[in-house]
């Protein structure tokens, strides 16, 4: 049992079990929207998801230094437990968008403990690959679980969903007691560390590799969260699908993709070859483009599992990427802390423009196929910094180059 349930191991499940239960929510949310008898309960969600990632880009300048201060793992304690409040509080009858809102903020805080604590149980570049591929594939089979969890829990009675995503959460509590708490840096100062935010920003940027990051990932989560949010209105209108249940499957099925990713990205994109993640996000839009255009079943779900696996792969490389130019430059906690205020910086933008698209009465389709635009411009931007990247000596052993 002590080998299975090694400290990276550990962290696999207990962000599994926060990651299932974070997408068994959204589809709650989602059920409880279109209970109420709302206008549009799309425009609705759309909202209720800005409010989400606000937390995210607000909180930014502070919760990089916290997780860099404290142990990795009270950190990802502390962020289920405002998770669990936030589901909690809708047992009293509380707004669901306030509710949402608390667990944002458990989201904010979680996020830079998950993946600054790989970077202290892995000691190269391949190993950190390897620990991204196992966290993101665990990660999207939860975000597979928990939607379609979601989507049956929440069709018909709100009750059951909330129980069951209280009591996954308490679960992920739990396992984190048992990933041994590696001391932080107590000398950081919170003030201080949030004006040096900007200055971290910058520091990031001006490398290569790490800007080249920033730009990819972000415009991967932009696509995601749209995409999301856009198929709750796509299905029923292409495919006659309006069962929230049926809806959630379908989602899945890019989840599912992205677990086949995992376990292709370090053959197709090996470390020492990272920027070769550039290629799959072409085929990734590609796969966004040709599927707001088909109304057929099968062809749907097929290009829903590309996006999946084309998006798996562009991104993980480019999170390990990130992780360890960032670790050496600003540290791994502050790094996570910036690479989520760009995520959620661009993806409030996506959910603005998809907004105010639905506004405007564009199409759904038309809609789609404009955020698909987006994603490709920031895909022919990162095209203009390959070469800086392919220079940047990404064969060197991470420990190298980072004492030169």
């Amino acid at each position: 049992m002590k080998r299975l349930l090694t400290p990276l191991n550990t962290v696999v499940l207990t962000q599994f079990l926060s990651a299932f239960a974070d997408n068994l929510n959204f589809f709650l949310i989602v059920g409880m929207v279109k209970r109420q008898g709302v206008d549009n309960p799309d425009i609705a969600v759309n909202y209720i998801q800005i409010a989400f990632l606000c937390a995210y880009v607000f909180l930014a300048p502070v919760v990089g230094a916290f997780a860099d201060k404290k142990a990795k793992s009270n950190v990802l304690l502390l962020g289920n437990i405002l998770k669990a409040i936030g589901i909690g509080l809708l047992l009293f009858g509380l707004p669901p968008a306030l509710c949402y809102v608390f667990v944002g903020i458990g989201a904010v805080v979680y996020s830079p403990g998950k993946y600054g604590i790989l970077t202290e149980l892995t000691s190269n570049e391949s190993e950190l690959l390897r620990a991204n591929a196992k966290v993101e594939g665990s990660t999207i089979l939860a975000i597979l679980l928990g939607t379609v969890a979601g989507g049956f829990l929440a069709q018909n009675s709100d009750l059951p969903a909330v129980l069951t995503c209280l009591a996954v959460y308490l679960s992920s509590l739990f396992m984190t007691l048992m990933i041994p708490a590696k001391a932080g840096n107590n000398s950081l100062r919170y003030g201080k560390e949030a004006v040096q935010f900007l200055r971290d920003f910058a520091l990031l940027f001006r490398n290569a590799r790490a800007r080249f990051s920033l730009i990819g990932t972000g415009s991967f989560w932009l696509t995601a969260a749209v995409l999301r949010i856009a198929l709750i209105a796509w299905l029923p209108l292409n495919l006659g699908i309006e069962d929230t249940d049926q809806q959630s499957m379908m989602i899945g099925v890019t989840a599912i993709g992205v677990v086949c990713s995992a376990f292709l990205t370090p053959r197709l994109v090996p470390a020492g070859r990272l920027h070769r993640a550039f290629y799959y996000g072409l085929f990734m839009v590609a796969s966004v483009m040709v599927a707001s255009l088909t109304y057929v079943l099968w062809m749907t779900i097929l290009l829903l599992f590309l996006i999946g696996v084309f998006g798996g792969i562009f991104v993980i490389p480019l999170n390990t990427m990130l992780q360890e130019e960032g670790k050496a430059l600003i540290g791994s906690g502050k790094t996570i802390a910036v690479q989520n205020f760009v995520e959620n910086i661009l993806t409030v933008s996506g959910l603005v423009i998809y907004l105010t698209l639905s506004q405007m009465n564009v199409s759904v389709n038309g809609s789609v196929i404009g955020i698909g635009l987006v994603l490709l411009l920031f895909i022919l931007f990162l095209a203009t910094q390959l070469g800086g990247i392919k220079e940047g000596g990404e064969t060197a052993p991470l420990k190298q180059r980072h004492e030169h």
